[in-house]
């Protein structure tokens, strides 16, 4: 008989006991009395040289066995195998190389499978849901970061029959809104919002030499809009969250925090050169040049290289054209590629 610890699974009480087989069947002696239970009846968890082994019965009462040795021996004894996990536990490098297993298999999942499935789930979510998300964001950023624009109706306009004229003989426009806003805080900055709106910043006017450098840009965010990059980040983001929130147990900050997670949402660099590639389509098929949106990146660069060394990386870009992504002279590479 092997020494243990029973619990009668009504009270925390525990009651010392001995635990052995007989006749294919676990029997359970100590103070309380005797039971016995046949081994297909009760679930049975082999422990490890520093974790006990458990037996559950099938009223809830709970054997734990300390000498996990021998309980796998009386087990083997009896005919009865420690089965091939239960195995691998006992020994740290099977345990080790499933933890890079899993890590790996999470990894893979993040990396491919999740971007794959937001890449389909995000064409196919209605119009009427993506409009409500941004119209959430954008009265948030009204109320915390935005200004009305200063910017006279006449170049609004002027700025908007450019953008418009960009679809007249190449790839068709997504369906778009074209606002202006000021923000002294997001500087220079163009950013889609997923249900077609395209905010654009009295900064990026400022720091513009020509209207074709803004019309450049607002490619540039058409681009997120026809790819629906906005909408596939939120997607991603929102797993995440919620497999975070499940694990730590609080959902409901996830749930509230939807907007939020668009907000600090960054593009990854493969939505960059899509976007990028897109402006450039829009742009060669008219008498327009790369050459505006080509400057407007290494200005762009220039300007949020200051802002950040200011406030040391505090910079809010909210989907802008080069605030997270470094990576600028990659992207003016592949744009004069395909100017060339």
């Amino acid at each position: 008989m092997i020494a243990a610890d029973y619990f009668d699974g009504r009270s925390s009480r525990r009651h010392p006991a001995n635990l052995g087989l007989r006749d294919g069947a676990v029997v359970v002696e100590g103070e309380f009395g005797r039971r016995s239970a046949a081994l297909d009846a009760v679930e049975i968890c082999t422990g490890t040289d520093r974790t006990p082994s458990t037996i559950r019965f099938a009223d809830g009462a709970i054997c734990e066995i300390r000498d996990s040795a021998a309980w796998a021996a009386e087990l083997a004894g009896a005919g009865f195998g420690v089965g091939a996990v239960a195995s691998a536990e006992r020994h740290w490098h099977w345990a080790l190389a499933a933890l890079a297993g899993a890590v790996l298999i999470v990894a893979a999942i993040y990396a491919y499978a999740l971007p794959w499935i937001a890449g389909l789930l995000a064409p196919a979510i209605p119009q009427a849901v993506t409009q409500s998300i941004s119209d959430a964001v954008l009265k948030g950023l009204d109320a915390r970061l935005l200004a009305p624009s200063k910017t006279s109706p006449q170049r609004q306009q002027e700025i908007a029959a450019r953008v418009a004229a960009l679809g007249g003989a190449g790839d068709s426009l997504p369906p778009h809104r074209l606002l202006f806003r000021a923000s002294p805080t997001l500087g220079a900055n163009a950013f889609a919002l997923p249900g077609g709106d395209v905010v654009v910043l009295d900064e990026l006017l400022a720091l513009a030499r020509r209207d074709e450098d803004v019309v450049a840009v607002v490619a540039h965010e058409l681009g997120h809009l026809r790819h629906h990059h906005g909408m596939r980040q939120l997607l991603q983001s929102a797993v995440v969250s919620f497999v975070v929130g499940v694990y730590l147990g609080d959902i409901s900050t996830v749930v509230a925090g939807l907007t939020t997670l668009l907000l600090e949402s960054r593009y990854s660099r493969e939505f960059e050169l899509e976007a990028d590639a897109y402006a450039g389509r829009l742009l060669l098929s008219t008498p327009a040049s790369l050459d505006p949106l080509i400057d407007m990146l290494l200005r762009l660069d220039a300007a949020h290289a200051k802002s950040r060394a200011a406030d040391r990386g505090g910079l809010f870009g909210v989907g802008d054209l080069l605030s997270s992504h470094p990576d600028t002279a990659g992207r003016v590479s592949a744009l004069r590629a395909m100017k060339r």
